[in-house]
């Protein structure tokens, strides 16, 4: 075999482990650090919009908790009642084992001391990464000619959706991803495509009726990071949700009992 073939087949099966570490920093940045910190230590800008507090990978309890399988379960299939999702549909095997490799060698086992002061951050080389693409918006969801919607359409099986109820369920679980106010602007949806539904611009407020509102929850949506809850909450639940983004969002109106929500 000559020389140079060879030298070009251990490339490819053997990644420099300083570009290898590289990769796994940027995977990082780009799929984690919004939620726990570029320390690690949780102090995020998104935190304080989040139900339940980002893991400190830096704190004593984690270094007592967190084993490498521990943090590749979490990354693979998300944290249940937690704004911690599952990313197994979006990032590859090799991704997931670096990310893990990452968190737990530069944060759970010390490492964080290593990082920059908060405030600064370290240059990330340019690195190709699998998965959620950081920028992009819903091309495919575009306006498109359609019949209009009848937005008196009740929910399916008879259900009444209470708003009141529905408002505590979509800002603990829909907001970090479709926002406080409904705009698709939560702290997560930066790195997802296609984005988080917008639901008060003018294309959702036209064709977002109750019994389309509904189907989503229950079903999600395939292509997007739209789960489906059905598998974990009541139809009641999901017609109480439904009510208060079709109240506060589709269609707004001044002393219908829901209170707004923040901006």
């Amino acid at each position: 075999m000559k020389p140079f073939l060879l030298m070009w087949l251990t490339w490819l099966i053997w990644t420099p482990p300083a570009f290898a570490a590289a990769q796994a920093a940027v995977l990082y940045h780009n799929y984690c650090s919004v939620c726990h910190g570029d320390r690690g230590d949780g102090r995020s800008r998104a935190a304080g919009s989040l139900s339940t507090l980002p893991r400190d990978f830096t704190s004593a309890a984690s270094r007592q908790e967190l084993t490498r399988e521990r943090i590749v379960l979490a990354i693979t299939h998300g944290r249940p009642g937690t704004a911690m999702v599952g990313w197994q549909t979006q990032l590859s095997e090799g991704d997931i084992a670096a990310l893990a490799d990452h968190v737990l060698t530069q944060f759970v086992q010390g490492g964080a001391r290593a990082q920059p002061p908060h405030g600064q951050r370290a240059a990330l080389p340019h690195a190709p990464i699998s998965g959620t693409r950081a920028h992009g918006g819903r091309e495919a969801d575009a306006p498109r000619a359609a019949a209009p919607v009848d937005m008196t359409l009740p929910f399916p099986d008879r259900l009444s959706g209470q708003a009141r109820n529905g408002m505590a369920f979509y800002l603990a679980n829909c907001a970090t991803c479709h926002g406080a106010g409904g705009d698709g602007a939560g702290p997560r949806a930066y790195f997802i495509n296609p984005k988080p539904r917008n639901f008060v611009d003018a294309a959702s407020r036209a064709r977002l009726n109750r019994v389309a509102l509904y189907g989503a929850v229950s079903e999600g949506r395939v292509g997007t990071e739209m789960p489906a809850w059905n598998k974990v909450i009541t139809p009641q639940q999901i017609a109480d949700v439904s009510e208060y983004v079709f109240q506060t969002f589709i269609q707004p109106q001044p002393g219908n009992g829901t209170p707004p929500a923040k901006r």
